[in-house]
């Protein structure tokens, strides 16, 4: 399990290695071509959003320190998310955005 960090929130958001990839790697081209977008979790405690723009301030932290394989598809899927009104959605199984066990992106 790796960690996403937004801001100043030091216990960020624990995701699957797998999935953090697809996400810091769908953040990074978002944020290169100065494209701001959405990006929600849901949770059983509910739904939180968070604005990703060039002044966020992100780290990613991985488990493994073997990189994650990229699926071009998943990648096409979730930058094409991006751009609706509702942004790129994350699945979460237990607590919302501050401390989150296991994230998977929504099919």
């Amino acid at each position: 399990m790796g960690t996403m960090h937004y801001g100043n929130d030091e216990a960020g958001i624990q995701i699957d290695d797998d999935v953090l990839a697809h996400v810091a790697a769908v953040v990074v081209a978002k944020l290169r071509r100065r494209e701001p977008f959405l990006l929600t979790t849901v949770s059983a405690g509910g739904r939180e959003s968070v604005w990703i723009h060039e002044a966020s301030t992100l780290r990613w932290a991985y488990a493994s320190d073997v990189a994650a394989p990229l699926d071009k598809a998943r990648l096409e899927r979730m930058v094409r998310d991006t751009n609706r009104p509702t942004g790129l959605t994350v699945e979460c199984l237990g607590r919302p955005l501050a401390a989150v066990e296991t994230l998977e992106v929504a099919a």
